[in-house]
């Protein structure tokens, strides 16, 4: 599976956010959406533009899945 280091750092991510949260670790779209939320509040409290975030992570994902397996 190509990526499959950047998958595992997601799951990772969203298994930690749910166990904070106290709940059982799930990977679908309204986990996915929770800690995106999350990260928002997060870029928020810490003031970093989430927009930039946003768009650089979409041109890193775009280099990433070009790559070569």
């Amino acid at each position: 599976m190509r990526n499959s280091a950047n998958i595992e750092t997601a799951m990772a991510a969203l298994a930690r956010a749910a166990w904070t949260r106290g709940q059982s670790p799930t990977y679908d779209e309204e986990a996915v959406c929770d800690l995106l939320a999350d990260l928002k509040h997060f870029c928020v409290a810490a003031n970093i533009d989430f927009g930039t975030c946003d768009r650089l992570a979409e041109i890193h994902f775009d280099a990433e899945s070009e790559e070569v397996p």
